[in-house]
């Protein structure tokens, strides 16, 4: 049983990052033609309404992943009725959720005047609004709750499979119908036909392999345990409202105060940020997926010693994205869309600030749940968004996007940045914060000094301007410094050479008795 969650495990990391370099490529495709054939308008629309409807998601409360946890313990002891009234319970709540934001939804119509500044001419705006409430709400009405059973069973490598063919063969027939239709309306429609039968197939999947769904049809949650859910999903309530608002209202506000093409233009950057990020996501939550079972085995000692390398390692990670998206970001795009679609250097820097906090804050969370320090600040999530709307509103004035965008990094610090590892270390470890705050502080000047030469040298190979041949040879450059500076900096640290050994035993030397081994055959 170990080995085969294991075995889901190591599937799961594999098929997240097949598929965010999948999403990646297929989002850049997708987004040429969109841009070539409909313009940054409609590019803007589509951004802004996207946002809407994830802060109207705020209807689901985290109550999908407070099923999730409760799938866990009936998967592990084979209790069928039990994950049958689950299920059951998670489609009718899903149905009143999907009602609640189409009621919301519906009723932001009239404000739409409010949220788009200088709206543009672009005709059936409501109606493209009204197509994206609808594929939000089909995926809460039909079959998406199924998807469940198959994350708290360790089996989300299937839905990423079915996600990844539905992707490929959805953004063939966008970019068909962008060339011969130059039509948004169709381009939407097969969004919403496309999510709605990837749902129906992994339905159909989840009907075929937990037969018991459907042949259990009297099984019930006691008032015990549906008070419990509940009771979880109350918990969550705050953390999923803060997350929300400081990563899904930025699109709204500039819309509403600085100017709906902005959203476009921006969605361009997110888009490549966000995928770094999630493939980033992926190596952190796969080192840190036993941390749980670490600390009920270790002594605390032992479990702060872990705290240290995984904090190590995040930091240095998303510094050194941080300094290729900072070096890197404005020549992609002018390569890849032209250089009227890049933006100044002040706005790369404030989603770059934002990228590397949040990354920061990601590690942060994994220990202060293990520890299971939830009451300790809970009320966090909505101080920080609050934080979060009133100084973006303020400084887009004075700043416009940037000001938009660097609001949430001083959000999260002005809160999270310190207040987290301070918990932490106070009743999870019982030690002191202040030599942890030296430590990265320390780290992020490291970073900054690595980037002032990388910087130096992209000036000076692009003064004539971006080339393909002057891109490649900059990712070398910045690659080779960031890796020379990091040795320097870090080979006499514990953390490092844990990883140099971690590498060398889990990746390197598997990989050579594998080649060995075939070598051998032949």
């Amino acid at each position: 049983m170990v080995n085969d969650r294991l075995q889901n495990s190591l599937k799961n990391l594999l098929s997240g990052f097949f598929s965010r370099i999948l999403l990646l490529l297929l989002g850049m495709i997708v987004r040429t033609f969109f841009i070539q054939t409909l313009g940054n308008v409609y590019l803007s629309v589509n951004g802004l309404y996207s946002n809407i409807l994830n802060v109207l998601s705020l209807a689901e409360l985290g109550f999908g992943t407070a099923m999730v946890y409760s799938m866990y313990k009936p998967l592990a002891k084979h209790d069928n009725e039990k994950l049958a009234a689950l299920l059951k319970l998670y489609h009718r709540v899903y149905r009143v959720i999907g009602c609640v934001i189409l009621g919301l939804g519906l009723s932001i119509v009239p404000f739409m005047d409010y949220i788009l500044k200088d709206p543009p001419e672009v005709n059936h705006l409501t109606a493209y609004y009204l197509m994206f409430l609808a594929n939000s709400v089909l995926s809460y009405w039909f079959f998406a709750y199924k998807r469940s059973i198959l994350v708290a069973d360790q089996k989300d490598y299937i839905c990423i499979h079915y996600r990844n063919v539905f992707c490929v063969v959805r953004s063939i027939l966008q970019i068909i119908i962008l060339l011969l239709f130059h039509n948004f309306a169709f381009y939407l429609t097969l969004q919403l036909l496309s999510t709605f039968v990837e749902n129906l197939a992994i339905s159909r999947y989840v009907d075929r392999n937990y037969t018991f769904i459907n042949t259990i049809k009297t099984a019930r949650l006691s008032k015990e345990e549906r008070n419990h859910i509940w009771m979880d999903v109350k918990g969550l309530m705050l953390t999923n409202l803060g997350h929300v608002v400081l990563n899904s209202t930025d699109n709204i506000i500039i819309s509403s105060f600085v100017g709906l093409s902005w959203v476009g233009l921006l969605s361009n950057f997110t888009l490549v940020v966000d995928s770094v990020t999630g493939v980033l996501c992926q190596i952190t939550s796969a080192l840190s997926a036993s941390i749980g079972n670490y600390f009920a085995e270790k002594d605390r000692k032992d479990g702060y010693a872990l705290f240290q390398k995984i904090v190590f390692m995040n930091l240095w990670l998303y510094g050194f994205s941080a300094i290729c998206l900072m070096t890197l970001l404005n020549p992609f795009i002018e390569l890849w869309l032209g250089a009227k679609f890049t933006l100044s250097m002040t706005i790369v820097y404030a989603l770059t600030a934002n990228f590397f906090v949040q990354g920061y804050m990601n590690t942060l969370w994994t220990f202060r749940s293990t520890l299971g320090l939830f009451t300790q600040g809970w009320f966090r999530p909505v101080v920080v968004a609050l934080i979060n709307i009133i100084l973006s509103i303020l400084l887009s004035f004075r700043w416009g996007v940037f000001g938009v965008i660097i609001a949430t990094s001083i959000a999260r610090a002005s809160v999270n940045l310190w207040y987290d590892p301070w918990i932490i270390h106070k009743y999870g470890f019982q030690r002191s914060v202040k030599p942890f705050f030296k430590m990265c502080l320390i780290r992020i000047l490291q970073v900054v000094s690595i980037y002032i030469p990388c910087m130096m040298i992209k000036y000076a190979i692009f003064q004539n301007g971006v080339t393909i041949i002057r891109f490649a040879v900059l990712i070398v450059i910045s690659v080779g410094i960031g890796a020379i500076m990091f040795y320097f900096f870090c080979h006499r640290c514990e953390e490092y050479h844990f990883f140099c050994n971690l590498f060398i035993q889990r990746i390197l030397q598997p990989l050579s008795r594998s080649i060995l081994r075939r070598n051998e055959k032949r």
